[in-house]
């Protein structure tokens, strides 16, 4: 079902982002004009990659298939000023890897953003947001001989493994929602622990082709790190006081 549902979820975050982000504050409590608050959170979940290309290219040559599926461990931080959101983040993704004749294959990835959002509803400690983020990220295919090997081996012939990388400017759509559980008050100020979770697609609208160590790999299929994520957060974060 989450990879049948892929190609709908750009159109529909982008549409709530938009709508989002046009709109006033005509949900939830009303918020004070220049009134602030922030937080910081670690961030795990899923990320779905697109890799279609690459694994027809390595079960032509023999390889097995790598799993489009990758782990997704992150962070970031944001300042809300009245409804506005501004804030930052970065992930990394890790995938599974394979063996075949006698290699292993793995593959990996990650990025980073500076988002934008807008509160579209706050009340009773919960929020609901949507933010849009611009930012880079790219990923890394290897496949390395699976066998020990002396330090002298690897001087003689150190062709034992190959690191291929790409990656390009990105674009995020995400849906958030957030619960601050109030751990405590000093005089105008109340803080406590951030939950939540956050939705959204990745897009690479422009990407680069592969490289070994900086050098041009022509002919290499289409690949990145564009598609749909689904991520909890736990975080800590304070604001002013209604």
């Amino acid at each position: 079902m989450w990879k049948k549902a892929t190609n709908s979820i750009p159109i529909m975050i982008a549409a709530m982002v938009m709508v989002g982000l046009s709109t006033g504050p005509t949900y939830g409590e009303e918020v004070k004009s220049g009134s602030s608050e922030g937080g910081g959170y670690f961030m795990v979940g899923s990320s779905v990659i697109d890799l279609k290309a690459l694994n027809s290219k390595l079960e032509e040559k023999g390889y097995p298939s790598l799993s489009d599926n990758l782990l997704s461990l992150g962070g970031g931080g944001y300042g809300i000023i009245g409804r506005v959101m501004i804030g930052g983040e970065g992930h990394g993704l890790i995938g599974k890897g394979g063996t075949e004749k006698g290699y292993k294959t793995s593959v990996g990835g990650g990025y980073g953003f500076f988002n934008l959002g807008y509160v579209v509803y706050s009340r009773n400690n919960l929020k609901v947001y949507p933010l849009i983020g611009l930012g880079v990220g790219g990923m890394t295919f290897t496949i390395v001989e699976e066998r020990s090997l002396s330090f002298d081996e690897i001087l003689d012939d150190p062709k034992r493994g190959v690191w291929l990388s790409t990656g390009g400017f990105l674009l995020n759509l995400a849906l958030g929602t957030e619960y601050l559980l109030k751990l405590g008050e000093v005089e105008k100020e109340e803080g406590g622990l951030i939950l939540g979770a956050r939705i959204g697609y990745v897009l690479a609208p422009f990407k680069d082709g592969w490289k070994m160590d900086e050098i041009g790999v022509s002919g290499g299929p289409e690949a990145s790190v564009a598609g749909p994520y689904l991520r909890l957060m736990i975080g800590g974060g304070g604001r002013e006081k209604k």
